[in-house]
């Protein structure tokens, strides 16, 4: 298990601040081995620092830094140390044989309010480790699958409670840096905060950090991420109006497989089903057939098709159609994710996905899920939407 330790120190008396350095002192693993100081940047690491442990595996290192930043101590066999701190600041670290969190760090109020977070981080992974164990040496056992079944709610169990033990933390503790490192962490593979599910709480971290310390370069980058984010649900939120059903259909002209300019206006007065694929995307082929079977039942009804595939090779997405016998009229969109029309119906490289248009050019339909879609033509040809 991968133990990161974040360690944040407010700076050690006002009238020294400035002109003292930042000490990191500690016993860091086995001796023999050489340690690297490295400065972490948004983009880059940058190594500034390197010391061979002494016989008795202590260390001891100064770095200037005039705010709070973002520094790494590595080896080349160990897990690395992660450090936040600013001159003034002393980092202390020990040893200690405890397997969930081997280490005792001392620092200020706000250092271990990072320490607590990361403690806790690791305990809690540390017995998903043991649930691991647990699964892997169950496999041959008769039950099996009940304690499979035991051990996924264990798991989703500890997820969830960390999970709110995390939003705690971030809401009782919202102007420390902190804040940052645990609204940005993850629990196993999992995020703990989705940046729009969540985004109330990086407004708050966000306002109580430009109160705090607008100057800070790590409060000032995350500034800017919650910027973006807010851009992000932004463009979803006007997607989401402007794909809404009764919205007219986006208009675009792309050539077609025959070389003619061809968009949803071509279409206007027939029920219209655009499929946007791709012949390289696996799950395009696998409903390819639903596609066509949709085709063929319904088009003595009306129903016409538009598919637009995202094929950089023209090659392939030429032998698709032919393989899968995929019917209707063809466009394939070779910039892909950086496609215009891509963008136009927010699909963001999700494919398949459909849009279902009446005759007069209104949106009735939209989904990535293919289930429901014949019953979804049937609804559209028997009850003409009236918007």
């Amino acid at each position: 298990m991968i133990i990161f330790i974040l360690v944040l120190f407010s700076s050690c008396g006002q009238e020294k601040a400035g002109k003292e350095k930042t000490v990191i002192i500690g016993n860091y693993f086995s001796a023999d081995s050489k340690l690297y100081l490295n400065k972490v940047y948004a983009k880059k690491i940058k190594t500034i620092d390197s010391v061979d442990l002494a016989s008795d595996s202590s260390f001891i290192m100064s770095l200037n830094s005039q705010d709070y930043a973002l520094f790494r101590l590595e080896s080349r066999d160990h897990y690395p140390l992660i450090i936040v701190a600013k001159n003034g600041d002393t980092v202390k670290i020990e040893q200690s044989n405890d397997k969930a969190w081997p280490y005792r760090v001392h620092g200020n109020a706000e250092c271990m309010l990072v320490v607590d977070f990361l403690e806790k981080l690791n305990r809690e992974e540390y017995k998903v480790d043991s649930l691991s164990a647990i699964f892997h040496n169950s496999q041959s056992h008769s039950d099996f699958p009940v304690i499979r079944e035991r051990l996924n709610e264990e798991f989703i169990n500890i997820h969830k409670d960390f999970k709110e033990y995390a939003r705690a933390a971030v809401t009782d503790n919202p102007s420390s840096f902190a804040a940052i490192v645990i609204i940005n962490g993850f629990f196993r593979e999992f995020a703990l905060f989705d940046p729009q599910e969540d985004f109330n709480y990086y407004e708050i971290v966000d306002e109580a950090l430009m109160e705090r310390m607008p100057e800070n370069k790590y409060a000032k980058d995350f500034h800017e991420q919650v910027k973006n984010i807010k851009i992000s649900i932004d463009f979803e939120e006007d997607a989401n109006r402007r794909l809404s059903p009764g919205k007219l259909v986006p208009e675009f002209e792309l050539l077609d497989i025959n070389g003619v300019k061809t968009g949803p206006a071509n279409f206007k007065g027939n029920n219209l089903l655009i499929y946007f694929w791709a012949a390289v995307d696996a799950k395009s082929r696998q409903t390819n057939p639903v596609i066509r079977k949709t085709y063929e039942n319904y088009h003595q009804y009306g129903l016409e098709l538009l598919a637009i595939s995202f094929d950089r090779d023209p090659r392939i997405w030429e032998a698709a159609i032919a393989l899968d016998s995929l019917p209707g009229l063809h466009i394939d969109d070779a910039e892909g994710a950086r496609s215009a029309v891509m963008k136009l119906f927010n699909l963001k490289m999700q494919l398949p996905a459909y849009f279902l248009i009446d005759a007069e050019g209104r949106i009735v339909h939209h989904d990535r899920d293919f289930t429901d879609l014949p019953q979804k033509v049937v609804d559209l040809i028997n009850n003409p939407s009236n918007y």
